[in-house]
């Protein structure tokens, strides 16, 4: 402050400055989008651990030698589904509506 003049205020390396904040404020952002994925898949995760496992189709047999039809629950569509697999008495349903009502999960 020699003679009365102000300097302005000024960054000696602005652009090294910005730099940094721009990288900064990248990785607060994945890891933020980070945190939201595995947040949504853990609740998607959770919401099908309640419904019966009859809503869905069995382990693969290597001894199948007859397929028939069930009805299962698809959770990609939400609605279930007709497929063609071996079946044991513990999984997939002979009516759709009866699948529906059992597996559908309600949209919230």
């Amino acid at each position: 402050l020699r003679g009365g003049h102000l300097r302005p205020f000024t960054f000696p390396d602005f652009k090294k400055l910005i730099y940094l904040s721009a990288a900064s404020m990248m990785q607060k952002m994945m890891q933020f989008i980070f945190v939201v994925c595995f947040v949504i898949l853990a609740c998607r995760a959770l919401s099908y651990d309640d419904l019966p496992e009859r809503c869905f189709a069995p382990e693969e047999d290597p001894r199948c030698r007859a397929l028939s039809g069930r009805y299962i629950y698809n959770p990609d569509s939400n609605v279930c589904e007709k497929e063609y697999t071996c079946w044991d008495d513990d999984h997939g349903y002979f009516d759709k509506e009866e699948c529906n009502r059992r597996c559908k999960v309600d949209e919230k």
